[in-house]
């Protein structure tokens, strides 16, 4: 079965929530090394 529109923007919406919310609870060592992971994130969004 195929996803319409609405189904894909609500997984693709809940994917990125988890890798937030990953990013969010992480200890980086490095403040770039949290910028780079929160803008790697961010090119995936679109």
């Amino acid at each position: 079965s195929s996803m319409d529109e609405v189904e894909f923007q609500q997984l693709y919406k809940s994917a990125l929530d988890v890798l937030w919310r990953w990013i969010l609870s992480r200890t980086f060592r490095t403040q770039r090394e949290a910028e780079n992971a929160a803008a790697q994130l961010m090119s995936w969004a679109g």
